[in-house]
């Protein structure tokens, strides 16, 4: 996929704050990988719409490093593994959200330069400045 296409940056996107969105909901409320889903569809505003494909492989690999574990609850005849945050998924979270927080001013500016740029009849002007 082309860089110069927004399809790109928006995998990107999503993949990444896929997984920041499953440490907060996780660290809010521990879940099952549907909730999860969910829960990460509503916390990030729909910007990431993590599907199937991409939640229950990252819950096992939260699970094998640690970052979070699993119990097994009943609601009738179904089983569902429900996730919740080990102090080192805390730890995680805590981590990510402090450079994620580091990142924004820096990302907020690079968005403005390219409106500026968009915004302007000679776009050469604004890239030489």
């Amino acid at each position: 996929m082309s860089w110069d296409k927004p399809e790109y940056w928006e995998m990107l996107i999503r993949r990444s704050l896929s997984r920041f969105f499953m440490l907060r909901v996780l660290y809010q409320n521990p879940c099952h990988g549907y909730q999860l889903k969910e829960a990460v569809r509503e916390a990030c505003g729909g910007c990431c719409d993590p599907t199937d494909a991409m939640i229950y492989p990252a819950i096992k690999e939260l699970v094998e490093q640690g970052y979070v574990e699993t119990r097994i609850e009943t609601q009738g005849a179904r089983e569902r593994k429900v996730c919740m945050l080990t102090p080192r998924g805390v730890d995680a979270f805590k981590a990510a959200a402090a450079a994620w927080g580091s990142v924004l001013p820096h990302i907020k500016s690079a968005v403005n330069l390219a409106r500026e740029i968009d915004s302007k009849p000679n776009r050469e002007e604004v890239v030489a400045q």
